[in-house]
């Protein structure tokens, strides 16, 4: 039995949070994936025969194929028409989760909407932002000098920034060095994820990190406030050097008076304390005790429900376990129970307070922003912004002219219709074959005003859970990859705009435009191509050798007569010594047609090598559940899904096992290795980066704790309205070329 210690979430309203990563600030991007803003996520439940053949209808098909297209003419006729004059409307490929700060329930559509606020990405008023090509530039809209970088006698980095002095909220309110540092204090400090439940793990390049994220001091070392508009950050020398280093260097600031009117950042900027004369009142200190209370009761249901005692038969490494994590869960409360007792520090409770506030409030409706445009409302899975009168300008000191910015969520099996018909001005990243065609048609017809298409600096993928399950060996998970016709996949949902891939890369990518095809020319790069003996080779390298009875060895000249008998009620499957089958549970998005591509044939092509493969569609929300919080015994350990690479490039986070987004739990000394010199490579040692980057990508092929699919075209188009839509790229779409953009006639 493996214990997991669970550190449960306070939620006033005790919610419960699906978390999932989700794009960041500048040098966060790296440490987090982000679910697909692609196709497979949203698209119809459709399969397309490969090239050359027919498949016939199944019984009921095409009656079911008219009802769909009556619904969607049904939709089309009507949809609720947001334009105007002053209204550019985007449509939103995904459904939103209405999370407008990293660490919840975020996909790329909430992330969108982040980045028109300039709550992220280069919009906002971060000190470093990235430029059309995907470079790392300071904001100089921002900063009133060149920052000023000192390498320090210990090893350790720092930066100091002078921010201009009439920089300004939505609202009105200033915008001072406070801001700049409180965002760190905040979601670094030691109780933000207990109290959040976010996935945030705060600024873990700073000096101090571990000691104030672990609560032995109450300072955090690497911030410093030299006056109301000069701060400076020092990075620690065991994070450097860092090839990206200029992705280190990025903050923006945050809206302390939207989470609190009584906090403050320390007069040396290093920590979070209440503001002069504040005293709690009695209504606080219940309102604190009674938070206490609701985390005590939601840690001790974790526990129970992550943690279940021992049988009696169990060994002795499962009860010594289970042990250990009980006196850990037991400290915990304790430490809780404590913090009830005597006189109430009024920091830590407004510190609490603010965090509290931020997730029922200011994460759901983020009125104060700095962004080019602010936050009017959401609902109906539309986002209505109106213009920021108080905003500086992006990094060029562009602002935006267009007076409102709707998102809208629209079917995107009828987008381009809408598009044709001036009901949506923008249809954005469409990777689907047959939608690019009909929009490259649209727009060869004058329907539309034309369209953009760019390489995508991402991939969809298969992704593992490495440490559990039949998944958990690594032959198993070749073998699954040798049971798909990848590039029928390709072909398929893609048409003629992916390829299929075989590591971690998009072909955007720097990386894999100058080493890609070296990569792709060395002998032992695995393709993995649907080969059933292949597979059968490497399951025989697995525990699963034997029939039910865990004795007799499976034979494959079985399978193949039980399979050409009775295809259906196949039941010859394979074995371990101990009786457990070869069971592989999948679980899909029941939108996306690449779920449908692999539950059509893996399933079939598993039986005949000896592995029972299920594959369940649902909703994604579920899907990243199952994800993000595997049980011991998860029921799931296969999942369909894209990934968006972030910049920098620093897989560190996702498969050394000390990541904190090591969402596949790997845990492999050699990735262990490569990922810690691929982030430590010299800034300008650009060689010998390519040299560690090709080393890491024959690392992931090999142990593949996901199997790439293909990285695509996305492709964007617009009305004939939208003018100044000059400027497409994998960092550069609608949200950040708004400042250049207008509608008219």
């Amino acid at each position: 039995m493996k214990m997991k210690r669970v550190f449960s979430s306070l939620m006033a309203l005790g919610l419960a949070t699906t978390l999932v990563a989700c794009g960041g600030d500048n040098a966060d991007d790296a440490k987090e994936k982000t679910d697909d803003k692609a196709a497979e996520e949203t698209t119809e439940n459709e399969e397309t025969p490969a090239e050359g053949e027919e498949e016939a209808p199944a019984e009921g098909e095409d009656a079911a194929e008219g009802e769909e297209n009556a619904d969607e003419a049904a939709e089309l006729e009507s949809f609720d028409k947001q334009t105007s004059d002053d209204t550019l409307v985007i449509g939103a490929v995904q459904e939103f989760n209405g999370d407008f700060l990293q660490g919840w329930t975020n996909n790329s559509m909430d992330v969108k909407a982040r980045r028109f606020l300039g709550i992220e990405g280069n919009n906002g008023y971060g000190t470093v932002v990235q430029d059309e090509g995907g470079q790392w530039i300071n904001n100089m809209t921002v900063l009133k000098e060149e920052p000023e970088i000192v390498k320090n006698a210990d090893g350790s980095e720092t930066t100091t920034y002078k921010i201009k002095e009439d920089l300004k909220w939505s609202d009105g309110t200033p915008i001072n060095a406070d801001n700049y540092l409180f965002g760190s204090l905040l979601g670094t400090y030691p109780s933000y994820q207990l109290v959040t439940g976010s996935t945030s793990i705060g600024d873990d390049a700073l000096l101090g990190y571990e000691a104030y994220k672990n609560g032995d001091k109450d300072t955090f070392d690497g911030l410093k406030k030299i006056d109301d508009y000069t701060f400076s950050v020092t990075v620690d020398a065991s994070f450097l050097p860092y090839y990206e280093e200029a992705a280190l260097r990025g903050y923006g600031p945050y809206p302390i008076h939207a989470v609190s009117d009584n906090l403050a950042v320390a007069p040396e900027g290093n920590k979070i304390v209440a503001k002069d004369g504040y005293e709690p009142t009695e209504e606080e200190k219940s309102k604190y005790i009674e938070n206490i209370d609701t985390q005590i009761a939601k840690n001790k249901e974790d526990f129970e429900e992550n943690n279940p005692a021992p049988a009696d038969d169990a060994n002795d490494d499962e009860k010594a376990a289970y042990e250990e994590a009980k006196k850990a869960h037991d400290e915990d409360i304790a430490e809780l129970e404590a913090r009830k007792e005597g006189d109430i520090e009024p920091t830590s409770m407004l510190i609490e307070d603010a965090m509290q506030r931020e997730y029922n409030e200011y994460r759901i409706n983020p009125t104060v922003t700095a962004g080019p445009y602010k936050f009017d409302s959401f609902g109906n899975n539309m986002i209505k912004m109106s213009i920021n009168e108080n905003y500086a300008g992006n990094f060029k000191g562009e602002k935006p002219t267009i007076p409102h910015v709707i998102l809208q969520y629209v079917n995107k099996n009828i987008a381009i219709d809408l598009l044709e018909n001036g009901d949506i001005d923008i249809w954005e990243a469409e990777g689907e074959g047959p939608l690019v065609d009909q929009m490259r048609a649209a727009a060869d017809e004058g329907k539309i005003g034309g369209y953009n298409t760019f390489e995508r600096n991402g991939y969809g993928n298969v992704t593992f859970l490495t440490d559990r399950g039949a998944t958990k060996y690594k032959e198993v998970r070749q073998a699954i990859a040798h049971l798909m016709d990848r590039n029928n996949f390709v072909q398929s949902f893609a048409g003629g705009y992916g390829v299929v891939t075989n590591g971690m890369y998009g072909t955007s990518q720097w990386m894999y435009k100058e080493r890609g095809a070296d990569l792709e020319a060395n002998p032992e790069f695995k393709k993995y191509q649907l080969n059933l003996d292949e597979a059968n080779k490497l399951l025989d390298e697995t525990p699963f050798t034997f029939e039910a009875d865990g004795t007799t060895p499976w034979d494959k000249a079985k399978a193949d007569e039980e399979f050409a008998n009775n295809p259906d009620g196949f039941d010859y499957y394979r074995y371990d010594k101990d009786g457990n089958k070869l069971q592989v549970n999948q679980y899909g998005s029941d939108e996306s047609p690449i779920t449908t591509l692999i539950s059509n044939q893996v399933p079939v092509n598993a039986k005949q090598v000896g592995m029972e493969y299920n594959v369940t569609a649902g909703s994604f929300a579920t899907l990243l559940d199952y994800y993000y919080h595997p049980k011991d015994d998860a029921e799931y350990t296969v999942f369909n899904m894209g990934t968006g690479f972030g910049t920098p490039f620093d897989p560190w986070y996702q498969y050394n096992s000390k990541g904190s987004d090591n969402t596949t739990k790997t845990n492999d000394p050699k990735a262990d290795e490569i990922t810690v010199k691929l982030r430590q490579t010299n800034p300008d040692d650009k060689e010998g980066y390519l040299d560690t980057w090709e080393e890491f990508q024959m690392w992931y092929n090999d142990y593949l704790p996901e199997i790439p699919l293909y990285s695509n075209q996305y492709h964007t188009g617009y009305t004939a309205r939208v003018k100044g839509f000059d400027i497409n790229t994998p960092v550069w779409e609608s949200e950040y070329q708004i400042n250049a953009m207008s509608i008219g006639e």
